[in-house]
């Protein structure tokens, strides 16, 4: 019997360079990444600047409105709901941004309770969400009811969110008849 013969090798080949992100979580994708090079509006595509034009305008009336909030938090005394306010203000655009970013950029098709659903979908509904937010800022002003208001803006919230999600799936994959 040969001393230490073994079929184990000695060496062992170099293990690909990782970050520790890789290393703890291979299959996590990054959720919070995204450019503010979506939002820019130099761009010759028109396609692409109404698609940003909607993005903007959705973002800057739920910050008008966020504002507006806390306006009337401060004006009518209550310092812990302007405090709160301001933090819900402050992670409600960074999340809405992010969410807005998503579905600007989004390419491909996804098949979402068996419809493919591709960039016209998503460019139809930056569309709808940018005229409900116009619709929702001329309601705070002519009297939009509380109740109408909380319903609206949360609804928005979550549908933003949802395709943002939807987005976030991987394309399908073009059928090859080659």
């Amino acid at each position: 019997m040969a001393a230490h013969s073994s079929s184990f090798p000695q060496e062992l080949p170099p293990r690909p360079e990782q970050t520790w992100r890789q290393r703890n979580c291979p299959g996590f994708r990054g959720c919070w990444g995204f450019s503010w090079e979506a939002y820019s509006l130099a761009t010759s595509d028109m396609a692409v600047l109404a698609r940003r034009i909607c993005m903007i305008i959705t973002l800057g009336v739920r910050t008008a409105l966020s504002i507006l909030g806390v306006i009337f938090k401060a004006y009518s005394g209550s310092i812990g709901g302007m405090v709160i306010g301001i933090i819900l203000a402050v992670l409600g655009f960074l999340f809405v941004a992010w969410c807005l970013a998503c579905i600007g950029e989004a390419t491909g098709t996804r098949k979402v309770l068996g419809i493919s659903v591709g960039r016209w979908h998503f460019d139809i509904f930056l569309l709808a969400s940018g005229l409900i937010h116009v619709g929702i800022l001329i309601g705070f002003f002519t009297g939009m009811g509380n109740l109408g208001f909380l319903i609206s803006w949360y609804g928005m919230w979550i549908l933003i969110f949802a395709v943002a999600w939807i987005t976030t799936w991987a394309p399908e994959q073009s059928n090859s008849y080659v």
